[in-house]
């Protein structure tokens, strides 16, 4: 497998590779004891936490690019409009929604979607923000 591309180089319009995921009860636990929420009222109903399908989504975006030194992550957002029931095959896929430069750095904005299988709509949406210094090495 070729490594990743270094995320400044990447142009606005870039469709990563669709790519599988599933979260099973024990990785939405794991979410759950890492953000200290005791709340079971997800799991009561075989849902995984949105915010842990939106956490599994950027683990497998940043394994699709590099970001260079001095990345910053400068904003989020998500929008959950399904429940991703426990253990489901999912998909992710994601863009470069838009690229500036100025003063030295690039921001882009990569839009993502994650879909259950068999579903007509994306269960969240979300998009996430970095900057990066221009003509970083990784």
């Amino acid at each position: 497998m070729a490594a990743p591309a270094l995320l400044s180089d990447l142009p606005k319009g870039h469709e990563f590779p669709a790519t599988g995921l599933q979260i099973t009860a024990e990785d939405a636990l794991t979410y759950l004891d890492a953000v200290q929420d005791a709340n079971r009222v997800y799991q009561d109903r075989g849902l995984a936490p949105p915010l842990a399908v939106a956490a599994l989504a950027l683990g497998a975006l940043l394994d699709l690019m590099e970001l260079p030194p001095g990345a910053l992550h400068t904003g989020q957002q998500f929008e959950s409009a399904a429940g991703v029931p426990l253990g489901a095959s999912l998909t992710m896929n994601g863009r470069i929604a838009q690229r500036s430069e100025r003063a030295g750095l690039i921001v882009s904005a990569i839009e993502f979607e994650v879909t259950v299988a068999g579903a007509d709509a994306p269960a969240l949406t979300g998009k996430t923000t970095v900057m990066v210094p221009a003509g970083a090495a990784p």
